[in-house]
């Protein structure tokens, strides 16, 4: 059973013949009991101070758990986040190949049809050239024919007028 201040202070003693000293015991019994309320009053104080302790240390561990959750869940965001600025990049990346494909495949498209025109032309101005000619040379032939005629013409009618003379 726990012994307390007022146990030892309300303790007696029988008395014997050659005992001790009564005022000397009771002064002893005093200190005694004043040392044992000390004793229990600093033993209260520290089981307070060790009670919030460990409630500081739970609060405290529950706050470094939710800290390293936190981490965690910041850690995965992060990574999520890469992964998706990478998937992002890869596909503009694939867009901006496509795009480019795209143009330089109409670059080719134009370039194509611009070689064909330019054929067409070539071809158009050859027959161009070939009619040009041939018209020309219809129109020597007219000319020489009529210059022929023109000449004949101009010697019957010399000749009719010298003879009429």
């Amino acid at each position: 059973m726990p012994l307390s201040p007022l146990d030892v202070q309300k303790h007696s003693f029988a008395q014997k013949l050659r005992g001790y000293d009564q005022v000397e015991v009771d002064h002893f019994l005093a200190l005694v009991a004043e040392e044992l309320s000390q004793r229990i009053g600093e033993t209260e104080r520290l089981d307070r101070e060790n009670r919030q302790l460990r409630e500081r240390l739970n609060v405290l561990e529950q706050r470094e758990r939710q800290l390293q959750d936190a981490i965690l869940r910041g850690r995965k965001v992060s990574d999520e986040m890469i992964q998706t600025s990478q998937k992002e990049a890869q596909l503009l990346l694939k867009e901006a190949e496509i795009h480019a494909d795209r143009l330089v495949h109409q670059a080719m498209e134009r370039a194509q049809e611009v070689e064909n025109r330019i054929h067409e032309l070539r071809t158009r101005r050859k027959e161009l050239q070939i009619r040009l000619k041939g018209t020309l040379e219809l129109f020597t032939q007219i000319l020489e024919a009529e210059l022929e005629d023109e000449r004949t013409t101009s010697n019957v009618q010399t000749l009719t007028r010298r003879k009429s003379g």
